[in-house]
Order: C-alpha cells, then sequence, then structure tokens
C-alpha cells in the first residue's frame, strides 16, 4: 500500500504589503515530491502579485529559489510540480504591487 499524501498549507489569508513565511517553514526533509496549488481569490486589476517557493539551506544559511510564479494580475489558479530537491523547509515569498490581496498556497507533499 502506498503512503498517503500529506497537506501542507504554505500560506493563506489577506496581506496588504510584500513578505514571507520564512518565521514558520514547513519541513519537507522527509519528502520526495510536492504539487503546489495557488489561489488568488481577492486582487484588483491594478495590482500584481508575484509567489515564489524557497528552500532552505542550513549550511549556507540561506533561502533559494525552487519555484516561481510571476504577475497574477487577476483572481485565478496555478500549479506546479517538484519532482526532487525540495530540501529542508519551505516557504513562500510574495511580492504584492498596491492595495491588499487573498491568496492560498498548498503543498502536497510524497515521500514515494
Amino acid at each position: 500500500m502506498s503512503p498517503v499524501p500529506y497537506r501542507a498549507e504554505l500560506i493563506s489569508g489577506t496581506v496588504t504589503e510584500s513578505g514571507n513565511t520564512s518565521a514558520t517553514p514547513i519541513v519537507v526533509q522527509w519528502a520526495k515530491e510536492a504539487t503546489f496549488f495557488i489561489d488568488v481569490t481577492a486582487l484588483t486589476a491594478s495590482q500584481t502579485l508575484d509567489v515564489v517557493i524557497k528552500t532552505y539551506n542550513a549550511g549556507g544559511d540561506k533561502w533559494h529559489k525552487l519555484a516561481e510564479w510571476t504577475q497574477f494580475t487577476a483572481v485565478g489558479t496555478d500549479e506546479g510540480f517538484i519532482g526532487y530537491g525540495l530540501g529542508e523547509k519551505l516557504a513562500v515569498f510574495y511580492t504584492l504591487s498596491g492595495g491588499s490581496c487573498t491568496f492560498s498556497v498548498n503543498a502536497l507533499l510524497k515521500e514515494f
């Protein structure tokens, strides 16, 4: 029997400025692959949202880009798959131009 995938919420809610979740990353060193789901539920036409998933390198004490979605300009969804190299921890880094925005990033993690 295959192991059950684990769902992790990286961020969810309304933001009013650019930021990141590096203070509350999710531990993924056990996982071999991940599918990321982005759901932008409130964004005006004059705004843009960029979302980057980064992995942490404890040896260098730095965050490195793993996946990127740029220029959301309207409500919508997207997804991405990473089949290897997830690292130890993951965090969301996002850049918002103007106003506020509501979005979420979830990951479906698998260990096989």
